[in-house]
């Protein structure tokens, strides 16, 4: 296929077409990482989104403007439900995964083609940093629009980037991953692995799926992947079952130990927010609010040293152990011994 060259690749600068395509990448980008909605002010002023205008107000007019354009695109940005009941709260911003969807027939293939020129740029700067992975998805389905290799077009890499990138490619076209493996003792394994999803946890970033060889769900760091394969194209796709939720593979600290889980229950002060509890808790577990507007968080727990740490760590925000009675036992005691540490 014989391929458009934009102008501005010719003389070195960008158009105002290419800047807006760069703007509504650079805005899905910043909330499809975002770990909470993103206030207006958050997005009209980051200068790496590109929002240049020197009134706020033709800041927040072209922020609108690109999402009725993303929302003719198939991609809905909405208004994140309003935390506690402050009436000068900013406004907060979320895509809504569930209503968004691939619309092949509103980009031209030119218009596809600068798109991917824009994702395989920052690529090009940050290509080993997984957390990034959520743009190929869109470069995937914009090179399908613009009638190119997806493979034959991406920019160079480092051995350890081109290994995520096998994986990652596997991950869009459905293909199970092959990679080497070194675990948490330094032992390397070989693993098939059909990917579901991925998720970040510090600085960490963790793919989920099942495991041929287990024939279960497994959790990979990525920093761990030593090698890999890219996927053959004969193998068999499969699908992502319909109930899978990678929320329910977002590790807290008392996750880690072979202990049964056992049900703990926390209770969270009246004056503590949704916000700053949904910020703790990850999505795990259940949480209930009683008439007062206290909110109580039951979880299962594998280690309970580490809850009772955890416990500790955010007391300032009112959280309280209440069950099992051996964790509150575990926390009155490390209050105990940090008096006595004190005292001395």
């Amino acid at each position: 296929m014989q391929q458009k060259t934009s102008p501005a690749a010719t003389r070195g600068g960008s158009t105002r077409r290419e800047d807006g395509t760069r703007r509504l990448l650079n805005l899905l980008f910043a909330l499809s990482v975002a770990s909470e909605p993103l206030t207006t002010d958050r997005i009209i002023n980051d200068p790496e989104i590109g929002y240049s205008g020197r009134e706020r107000e033709s800041r927040v007019k072209a922020f609108n403007r690109d999402r009725d354009t993303l929302a003719r695109l198939g991609v809905y940005i909405r208004e994140a439900a309003a935390y506690g009941d402050a009436k000068n709260e900013q406004r907060r911003w979320e895509i809504d995964r569930r209503s968004t969807h691939a619309d092949g027939t509103a980009l031209s293939p030119y218009d596809a083609q600068e798109a991917i020129a824009a994702i395989d740029q920052l690529f090009s700067l940050h290509a080993a940093d997984p957390a990034r992975w959520p743009l190929q998805m869109a470069r995937a389905k914009l090179c399908k629009i613009a009638g190119i290799d997806p493979e034959a077009t991406h920019v160079e890499q480092g051995h350890a980037a081109a290994d995520l990138a096998h994986v990652w490619n596997a991950f869009v076209r459905r293909r199970p991953a092959t990679f080497v493996y070194r675990d948490a003792r330094g032992e390397e394994r070989t693993h098939i692995v059909d990917l579901y999803g991925m998720f970040e946890r510090g600085t960490q970033v963790y793919l989920v799926g099942n495991d041929h060889d287990a024939n279960d769900l497994r959790t990979f760091r990525t920093d761990r992947i030593v090698s890999a394969k890219k996927a053959a194209g004969s193998s068999k796709p499969y699908r992502i079952p319909a109930e899978f939720d990678v929320s329910g593979f977002q590790f807290l600290p008392f996750d880690f130990s072979r202990n049964d889980p056992v049900k703990a229950r926390f209770s969270f002060a009246p004056g503590c927010g949704m916000h700053e509890i949904e910020l703790i808790t990850r999505g795990r577990g259940s949480i209930a609010t009683d008439e007062q507007g206290a909110h109580d968080w039951i979880v299962d727990v594998r280690d309970l040293d580490a809850a009772a740490s955890f416990a500790l760590e955010h007391a300032h925000l009112g959280i309280r152990a209440c069950e099992p009675a051996e964790l509150v036992e575990r926390i009155a005691t490390r209050k105990e011994q940090a008096v006595i540490a004190h005292g001395r």
